[in-house]
């Protein structure tokens, strides 16, 4: 996916390790990936209200993929 725009609204989709979806929005600028915005998010710990992530991947508005 080629992303046009300087800074793009995503979702963040964290799958917790009880089970649960937790669905974040955020933004990307142009030169960040998925994975940035989940160090830049997540800084001193891989960890959502208390629980522990098990996995995670980012959609754009459109439902694509980012990378």
């Amino acid at each position: 996916m080629i992303r046009n725009n300087m800074i793009e609204i995503i979702t963040i989709f964290l799958h917790l390790l009880n089970g649960e979806v937790a669905k974040i929005p955020a933004t990307l600028v142009l030169s960040q990936s998925c994975n940035d915005k989940i160090i830049e998010l997540m800084s001193e710990s891989l960890n959502y209200k208390g629980q522990k992530i098990f996995a995670y991947y980012c959609k754009t508005a459109k439902g694509e993929w980012v990378k």
